[in-house]
């Protein structure tokens, strides 16, 4: 699975830009923080780039949390169901999932696009393109959007595995059993 492999590499780079946002983002802080106490002066930009960075941290992490199994689950009702309908549950939601991710996606690039060709800036002192920040909500959705995508691909799979040792009948194509 080489797309998969892929995708992978995509939501490290995610998680890799994810942690450098934090580090910029505390750095801004603590500049700002040793400048106003120590010469009364102010970046002017600590509050609006700090937002920025913390767009990018929340966005870029995605893929690479769910990849790593951070994102919350309620495993309650799934551990007492057999693992064919815990295939099945998890594949429902992760379907589910993926529209909604693929409409952000969507959603996301019209905003994207609509500031970057209208020239729209920010309203502070540093009057920043507000597609910049905006193109770092467009990556890690469509990160996240790839992942979920290669996490319905093994789920496939699984559910085919599950259903093959069962002693249960799948249905393949003609291609299949070329």
């Amino acid at each position: 699975m080489k797309i998969a492999g892929m995708i992978e590499k995509l939501s490290l780079i995610g998680g890799v830009i994810s942690a450098m946002s934090i580090l910029l983002m505390t750095g801004l802080i603590l500049l700002e923080i040793l400048l106003r106490s120590t010469t009364g002066i102010s970046t002017l930009i600590c509050e609006e780039y700090s937002a920025y960075l913390l767009v990018v941290f929340g966005a870029m992490a995605l893929a690479y949390t769910f990849k790593s199994g951070g994102h919350i689950r309620v495993d309650v009702i799934l551990s007492k169901l057999s693992p064919r309908a815990r295939l099945v549950v998890d594949l429902c939601c992760t379907i589910i999932s993926s529209f909604v991710l693929v409409y952000v996606v969507f959603q996301s690039w019209v905003y994207f696009y609509g500031s970057l060709s209208s020239g729209q800036t920010s309203m502070y002192f540093s009057k920043t393109p507000i597609w910049i920040p905006q193109i770092f909500i467009v990556l890690g959705a469509g990160f996240m959007s790839l992942q979920l995508l290669s996490r319905l691909a093994i789920l496939f799979r699984d559910l085919v595995a599950v259903s093959d040792s069962n002693g249960v009948e799948v249905k393949r194509s003609s291609k299949d059993s070329k």
